[in-house]
């Protein structure tokens, strides 16, 4: 009966202004210890689930870094490869090797097929749609027969400017080859510093970072005999990945013409007309 009557006049309390001050006291008290009770056990459900989150994030991140890491055979995440639908392939060797048949051999007929046949797909045909995945500014850019694009993968640029060098420095041998080239600019200065620059900023931007190390041999050499050993393993693309898409997609001379651009009324001598 006490018990019950305790509860009632707690009750009742707020709303008598002439109860116990000490009675209120507890019940003020009690409500606190409600109130911060909750608030507590609120604060505790918000950490475990940060926690929980936080774990989560970490869990995939270490997933993702695995995935990539784990197979050097794997596909890469290039955005041109997967946006033009070929799967980049990588391998894990020497970089270095020594020069094999026929690209050892000294200017001649077989080596310069050998490079026509590197840089058989130099230019590639790209459809309106995969230019536009790469957010091109379609203005003036060169169409062919058929209403697709001129393009060119970077590497094969790479491979057209080391073959003119190299052509450059065999010039005695080339030169009655290419004296009547239309276009001989394209031996000239310029164009050679052009390239230059070219390679000088492609192995720039894709640096071998493998570590090679020097051995004393007994001879002499401009390096007082000493010769750096280039077996440091490397990460390296399978050519094959690239090209076999490439040479599937390559405007081979004699089977396409251009289409006439915006400037080719200013040309003298040019003939207008599409395909």
């Amino acid at each position: 009966m006490e018990k019950n009557t305790e509860e009632s006049h707690e009750a009742l309390l707020p709303q008598c202004a002439c109860g116990s001050r000490t009675t209120w006291h507890r019940t003020r008290s009690k409500n606190s210890w409600q109130s911060t009770s909750a608030f507590g056990k609120t604060n505790i459900l918000l950490f475990s689930v940060l926690v929980l989150l936080l774990y989560i994030a970490i869990v995939v991140t270490a997933s993702f870094a695995i995935n990539k890491c784990d197979d050097y055979s794997g596909q890469t995440d290039d955005e041109y490869s997967n946006l033009l639908g070929y799967q980049m392939q990588y391998e894990r060797r020497t970089e270095w090797y020594p020069s094999e048949a026929p690209f050892d051999l000294e200017p001649s007929d077989e080596l310069d097929m050998a490079w026509d046949d590197l840089l058989y797909a130099i230019n590639v045909r790209l459809t309106e749609d995969e230019l536009r995945r790469f957010n091109v500014n379609m203005t003036n850019r060169v169409q062919v027969s058929g209403g697709d694009y001129l393009g060119s993968i970077g590497v094969y640029h790479h491979l057209h400017c080391l073959n003119n060098l190299r052509m450059l420095i065999h010039w005695d041998y080339y030169k009655p080859k290419w004296e009547d080239y239309a276009f001989p600019e394209q031996f000239g200065v310029e164009h050679s510093d052009h390239c230059i620059n070219s390679l000088r900023q492609a192995v720039m931007c894709h640096p071998n970072t493998a570590i090679t190390s020097f051995e004393w041999v007994d001879e002499f050499n401009s390096l007082e005999g000493k010769v750096q050993r280039l077996e440091a393993m490397s990460t390296c693309a399978k050519w094959s990945s690239i090209n076999e898409w490439a040479r599937k997609k390559a405007l081979v001379k004699g089977n396409f013409s251009y289409r006439p651009g915006p400037f080719a009324a200013n040309q003298p001598g040019t003939t207008i007309g599409s395909k």
